[in-house]
């Protein structure tokens, strides 16, 4: 499962097929500093970067561990955890790789994200690791519809994904299109949610995941393959 930041996610971490162990238009960008919908009690507290994430009450902070499953969703070997953080007010301030920059978001209109950059560190000690671009776009109801992931620097090629949700606005489905290095990657993840807590967010879920993956061997020859797996999510959240 290759890196990726969710919106998700997400997630939405979200996570890239391929990788098994261990992501408005221009002229209607702005930077936005407070435009944050929010209530007095904090059961119903919103914001746009909690949203994104698919996240209701005043969420501090959201560590996601994602665990190999099978199709029931019990419980095997850890792949990896990922930590969100947000600040009292609402707003995505980073994950457990980098904190955000104010100068690395541009919000729209609305006051929601509509481009990131962030670096991604595969050694904090040294600063080492990779640069990525993010993009969002979302449908009218506020919710996140397309993600965009491309790679900057060292790595090539990036991702774009595109979340379904059903009547109550919880993503239910997303899929994955893109590459890299050589690599085609369509993809294909349908979320099962088995528990929520008191403010509504899933803290348990299962995700099916269907991966095809393309790339051409040292004779030119493509290599085709498809599979399926399952993910179990587990989410312990912490509120303010």
């Amino acid at each position: 499962m290759k890196h990726l930041i969710l919106a998700a996610s997400a997630a939405m971490m979200l996570a890239a097929c391929g990788q098994k162990a261990d992501k408005a238009s221009p002229s209607d960008s702005t930077t936005v500093k407070d435009t944050l919908v929010t209530t007095e009690a904090k059961t119903d507290f919103a914001s746009p970067d909690l949203q994104m994430h698919g996240l209701k009450g005043q969420v501090k902070q959201v560590s996601t561990t994602e665990y190999e499953s099978d199709k029931n969703g019990k419980q095997d070997f850890e792949r990896k955890t990922t930590l969100l953080t947000f600040d009292p007010q609402g707003h995505w301030t980073g994950n457990e790789n980098a904190q955000f920059k104010t100068g690395n978001i541009t919000r729209d209109k609305d006051g929601r994200i509509s481009k990131l950059t962030y670096s991604y560190l595969i050694n904090k000690e040294e600063g080492y690791g990779y640069e990525y671009d993010y993009t969002y776009k979302y449908d009218a109801a506020g919710r996140l519809k397309t993600m965009g992931e491309e790679y900057v620097g060292e790595l090539s090629g990036g991702f774009e994904y595109l979340f379904t949700y059903d009547d109550a606005g919880e993503v239910i489905s997303y899929t994955q299109d893109g590459g890299g290095d050589g690599v085609e990657v369509e993809s294909t993840y349908t979320i099962t949610v088995l528990d929520r807590d008191d403010h509504g967010n899933w803290t348990r879920r299962l995700q099916k995941e269907v991966c095809t993956t393309e790339e051409y061997d040292s004779d030119g020859q493509p290599d085709k393959s498809t599979y399926t797996e399952y993910v179990l999510q587990v989410r312990k959240i912490e509120y303010y």
